[in-house]
């Protein structure tokens, strides 16, 4: 008998199919967004899904077959669509499954994701299958199965012999339960509890083994994170640049560095035969020779003469690269390589760092002997060319493949695992660690640190030479350091008493070769004998004596020589000419060409100029900022063009990308002219996803400008003839500082128009104040002007101080109340827009603990001349500092609160993971707070309104507050460091804080400064001060970090009914403060004296329960304690920052998953309508 389980068998599958096919566009979305997806998992909803759609077609067959009248075309029509979805989303699996197969899936697949129709693809497949959804509910509620109908079909007695999913099905229609949502989560988990019976007798065999691979799963990628953060803390963004800018070691010339006697030798007749033949075999006319013939002879036997006196060094030459090899074989602690400037000391370290026969002879020393290094810059940043760079380079390379030494470190060194940056590390803690490494049964190791003489410290080389000291002195280590031939250096090297070598005398062989390299492109066509180019290539060596960048130099100068047809003769002239060393060689080059035109002289001058005078600025590229250094091409472009500036700067021109492209080559070109070979330009080598298919030009136009060698530097900096081409006139140095800092806001204008690409507000902001600063009157008026230049490119989000547009931002004129050249800008602009919402933004934030703002009297006074409204609440700017909770409240409760939160952090605590100090008053800040805070409470009209304070208290009863910031820290490590101290939660009202003000600035001004009338009418305010106890969060003694690491969020202790203050006599100690001479007896309950005050005396009789973290911050937020929810907020953090924390931060997932999943689906939702606009 046909009875419609047919058509309802139809809509259970088909229900299977939206669940499964929507578990693989999920899987397959996260895999695109970065996540690491297990192929297994994929495979295995694929599988699923697969099985689901046969389903589908078996079951409507069937319904077909049974011309019942419960069957559906519309359910006919869905499954055909359904079985189509599941055939593109199984293509999506083997796109996945193949790009992870390639690695590196999170860079090239986020490009490709973004660059392709895979995001809108998948989008519209889900949202297909939610249309599938709608249409099945229309289907069951109109006449499929209503709630009668499944009770009837509970009764028939086929129901029992149904599948399992179609009886589940029934049964919830019997119930009443129509939404298809419920129904696809109830049924998805049917058929898995199906599948999962159908694999318990499996599962029981491996049961035993299952709770240690499920944590071993679940541990490795936690851990692997771990390690990766603290890494990355070790990290700097230039650690790598000096060793990428030295030349690639595939070009440098150093074969006979591993080289044989025999090989030695052979090499050397080999390459005077290969340049006697090349005349031949590229057919060069024989007359030329002939017409040469006297000359030739007698140079022919001079030539023998020297290369049999190079002949005779070749033991002298092998015994010191042998010497070289021999050490790396051995114990010996110390090696040196020493060369003049130039000499290639730096190419020689690249090049052995990159052979593979360096890494077999280290390993004849020790099989799991690893070699790192680290290469000094005199001329770069503070990491480049200071001790505590050294140090973070040596770790991270030591650190880089040892998750377990990592581990050990961390569970050593609690505090640490705090690090995310460079600036949290001090020397000291890069020291201790590598001795704790150090004491582990490690590999050995071989380091190498170029550029012994380019260190820059304040105590000299001493500093150094001691850190290396210290480094070798552990055992199963040894050093190889390069150094130019400086008498204080080489001193130390003889006390240490190090072999080593001296470059410039080893190096005649590698030199021909480079030379010959250089050259043999020209011989085929030109006119030039062959025995006059082996000529020029032995006088050129000859001439180098051993210095490499010269040889580079004058090898292009006779280059340019034969391509321009000069005569032999006028070859040989130039080569005799060139000056021999390096310093009269840049000499000599520059008044080549720049002697007879001054005005050559002052263009590269200038650019010179640009170059001693650089920094650095950051471009947004993907979802990070890119560090560039300064100049750049474009940035010299727009400072050499004044009409450029002038349309660029005035607003009234925006010039096509060829145009910019067209402008920079001539710069470019003009450099290489002007310059006599001292600048280079380095490509930046990075993709801009924003700007497609024109990231290739705009890598050109935003080259680096640089140096060729920091003797060029020294060159113009540190001799007589250099420092004459600079211009020593300090008035000359003006227009060369004017013109950079306007092609530096020209090249933020240009990124700004092409596709808003991104630039870091506070490093553009910084250099203009910069300016200011350094020029005084002089600057200041170009400042201003660059200042309202760049300030509609702030409103429009393009200059930002976070990648993130929606994280809530400083007002404009913020950046500049702490700088007092500026007050007169910001009075007039204030005055301009005459806004009271400005003014109560610029109040606000003057307190915002993370942005280290002192507000000035004058713009104090002059935002409440313009009505700024200390009282009106308002979300703090920043990345929200509870993750996605964002800290909020007045000006009033901001000062209050940041007043105490740097009066009261002196005490010595294991919880605060970044050390903190208690702010120094002094009289005329202390009388200015006094001022400000005053005027603000005299206008408040609820001093009973309350804040939440975090703090760290210890068993002692000593007490930290904690910043915003460091409470977030605290919470995501709380659990996996040994803390000793309670994180506890107060609820402060603002009688409490400004009570504790008066109290404490007491002790710094005099008595009349607190006894005049405003002050005690303000205290006469202050009857019920009040600081309860609201919740807290015990330490607990951790056995194994590895487990607590997949723990949940923190567990917190919330006091249910807190009493209505705390005794004065506790706040006085836990808060560091004597209330008696500036409180009323009566405002603050005092119970005398009693033991410290400890939270378990406290909680005693008290009524409590357990909740986790976010239940704290919610709750917080919700009674308005200066936290808000990113909803309360009106701010929607993007789908990929959300993405983020569960994939690279998952302890800050594991903080909040309940709002960051509810902020993930409105994101999902709002950008998928974004997407059909």
């Amino acid at each position: 008998m046909l009875t419609g389980f047919e058509a309802l068998g139809a809509v259970s599958a088909v229900l299977q199919v939206v669940s499964f096919a929507t578990d693989v566009a999920v899987a397959c979305k996260n895999a695109y967004d970065g996540a690491t997806t297990s192929e297994d998992d994929l495979h295995r909803h694929a599988k699923q899904m697969s099985e689901a759609v046969n389903r589908v077609h078996t079951r409507c067959e069937q319904m077909k077959n049974a011309n019942s009248k419960f069957a559906s075309p519309k359910l006919q029509n869905i499954a055909k669509e359904c079985k189509d979805a599941a055939d593109k989303l199984e293509a999506e699996v083997r796109c996945v499954t193949k790009l992870q197969a390639q690695g590196d899936i999170l860079r090239s697949v986020r490009k490709a994701f973004r660059a392709s129709k895979h995001q809108k693809g998948l989008q519209a497949l889900q949202e297909s299958l939610l249309m599938y959804q709608q249409v099945v509910k229309i289907e069951l509620t109109s006449h499929l199965c209503s709630q009668s109908d499944a009770i009837h079909f509970q009764q028939d007695a086929s129901f029992q012999k149904m599948d399992n999913d179609v009886k589940f099905l029934i049964n919830r229609l019997a119930e009443g339960i129509t939404d298809v949502k419920d129904l696809v989560k109830q049924e998805h988990a049917t058929t898995r509890n199906a599948f999962a019976k159908e694999g318990a007798r499996v599962e029981a065999a491996i049961n035993s083994h299952t709770d240690s691979q499920v944590l071993e799963l679940r541990t490795t990628a936690e851990t692997e994170r771990k390690c990766e953060v603290f890494l990355q803390s070790l990290k700097t963004p230039r650690m790598n640049q000096r060793y990428n800018d030295v030349m690639d070691s595939r070009d440098a010339s150093f074969k006979q560095v591993f080289a044989s006697y025999e090989d030695m030798r052979a090499m050397f007749y080999e390459d005077s035969e290969h340049s006697d033949d090349s005349g031949d075999k590229d057919g060069l006319n024989k007359d030329n020779d002939q017409d040469d013939g006297g000359d030739s002879e007698s140079c022919q036997s001079s030539e023998t003469i020297r290369d049999l006196d190079c002949i005779s060094h070749l033991d002298e030459i092998h015994h010191s690269w042998d010497c070289f090899n021999s050490w790396l074989q051995s114990d010996n602690k110390l090696f040196y390589i020493r060369g003049k400037p130039g000499s290639g000391k730096s190419t020689l370290v690249k090049f052995i760092l990159d052979q593979d026969q360096t890494r077999d002879l280290v390993r004849r020393w020790n099989p799991d002997a690893i070699i790192i290094s680290h290469f000094f810059w005199k001329i770069g940043s503070e990491e480049q060319n200071g001790i505590k760079g050294l140090w973070c380079s040596l770790l991270y390379q030591r650190l880089k493949y040892q998750q377990d030494l990592i581990l050990r470190t961390l569970q050593r060194y609690n505090h640490l695992s705090l690090h995310s940056d460079y600036h949290d590390w001090s020397v000291e803690d890069l020291e201790a660690v590598w001795a704790y490494v150090a004491t582990f049964d490690g590999p050995r190791m071989c380091i190498f640190i170029d550029g012994l003489d380019e260190f820059q410290h304040k105590d000299g080389f001493s500093k150094l030479s001691q850190t290396i000291k210290y480094i070798s002195e552990f055992p199963e280590t040894k050093l190889c350091v390069s150094t130019r031939h400086e008498a204080h250096i080489k001193r130390w090297l003889e006390t240490e008493k190090a072999a080593g070598i001296l470059l410039e005398n080893l190096t005649r062989f590698d030199m021909l070769a480079f030379v010959q390299k250089e050259t043999h492109h020209l011989l085929p066509n030109s006119h030039i004998s062959s025995e006059s180019f082996n000529r020029l290539r032995r006088q050129l060596v000859d001439k180098a004596q051993g210095v490499f960048l010269w040889l580079h130099l004058a090898t292009r100068s006779i280059i340019e020589g034969i391509e321009n047809h000069d005569s032999e003769s006028m070859l040989f002239k130039r080569l005799e000419e060139t000056p021999g060393d390096l310093e009269n060689l840049y000499a000599d080059m520059w008044q080549r060409l720049n002697a007879k035109s001054t005005v050559y002289q002052e263009t590269a001058r200038r650019y010179f100029r640009y170059v001693l005078h650089g920094s650095h600025i950051c471009i947004e590229s993907y979802s990070w900022w890119y560090f560039t250094s300064l100049p750049l091409t474009l940035q010299i472009a727009c400072a050499e063009n004044h009409e450029l500036q002038e349309k660029l700067l005035g607003g009234t021109s925006i010039m096509e990308l060829s145009e910019i492209l067209r402008i920079c080559n001539e710069t470019k070109a003009s450099i290489h002219k002007r310059c006599a070979g001292l600048l280079e330009i380095h490509q930046m080598g990075v993709s801009f996803e924003k700007i497609g298919d024109n990231s290739a030009a705009f890598n050109e136009i935003f080259g680096e400008v640089a140096f060729i060698h920091r003797t060029a530097h020294d060159f113009l900096t540190d001799t007589e003839v250099g420092r004459g081409i600079l211009g020593c006139e300090t008035l000359d140095k003006f227009p060369s500082q004017q013109g950079l800092l306007k092609g530096l806001v020209c090249a933020v204008i240009i990124l700004a128009s092409e596709r808003a690409l991104a630039c870091k507000m506070d490093v553009v902001i910084r250099q203009i104040t910069n300016f200011a600063e350094r020029w005084e009157s002089n600057g200041l008026q170009l400042a201003t002007e660059m200042l309202d230049v760049i300030q509609p490119l702030y409103d429009k989000h393009v200059l930002r101080s976070d990648i993130w547009p929606w994280v809530p931002r400083l007002p404009f004129l913020s950046y500049l109340v702490n700088n007092d050249l500026f007050e007169d800008f910001i009075v007039s602009r204030l005055t301009r827009e005459s806004s009271t919402d400005l003014a109560t933004s610029i109040l606000r934030e003057a307190w915002n603990p993370k942005n280290d703002v002192e507000l000035p009297q004058r713009i104090f006074d002059t935002l409440n001349t313009f009505g700024a409204d200390p009282h009106e609440h308002g979300v703090l700017s920043g990345m929200p500092e509870l993750v996605v909770f964002f800290r909020s409240g007045t000006a009033f409760t901001n000062l209050l609160t940041t007043f105490i939160m740097s009066t009261q952090t002196d005490h010595e605590d294991e919880t605060l993971l970044t050390p903190m100090r208690s702010k120094v008053l002094y009289p005329d800040e202390a009388c200015q707070t006094l001022e400000m805070a005053i005027h603000m409470a005299k206008t408040c009209q609820n001093l009973n309104a309350a804040v939440a304070l975090f703090a760290s208290l210890s068993e002692a009863g000593n007490m930290v507050i904690l910043p915003f910031d460091e409470v977030r820290r605290s919470l995501k490590m709380f659990h996996k460091i040994k803390f000793q101290s309670n994180l506890v939660v107060f609820e402060v009202n603002l009688q409490f804080l400004l009570l504790y003000l008066l109290s404490v600035l007491g002790t710094v001004l005099a008595e009349s400064e607190l006894t005049g009338p405003r002050v005690q009418d303000v205290m006469s305010k202050i009857d019920s001060p009040a600081a309860k106890l609201r919740y807290f969060l015990r330490p607990k003694a951790i056995e194994n970090t590895l487990k607590q690491d997949i723990s949940s969020s923190p567990k917190f202790k919330r006091i249910l009914s807190p009493t209505a203050s705390l005794p004065r006599n506790v706040l006085e100690s836990l808060f560091s403060v004597n209330f008696r001479d500036h409180s009323q007896e009566s405002c603050v309950p005092y119970e005398g004296q009693r033991d410290p005050f400890t939270i378990e005396n406290y909680i005693r009789d008290l009524e409590i329960e357990e909740v986790d973290a976010e239940n704290v911050v919610a709750s917080l937020a919700k009674e308005n304690l200066g936290i808000c929810t990113s909803e309360d907020a009106g701010i929607s953090p993007c789908l990929e920052y959300l993405g983020s924390l569960r994939m690279f931060a998952t302890s800050s997932g594991k903080l909040f998953p309940l709002t960051i999943g509810q902020l993930e689906e409105a994101a999902a939702s709002r950008e998928s309508l974004e997407d059909h606009r």
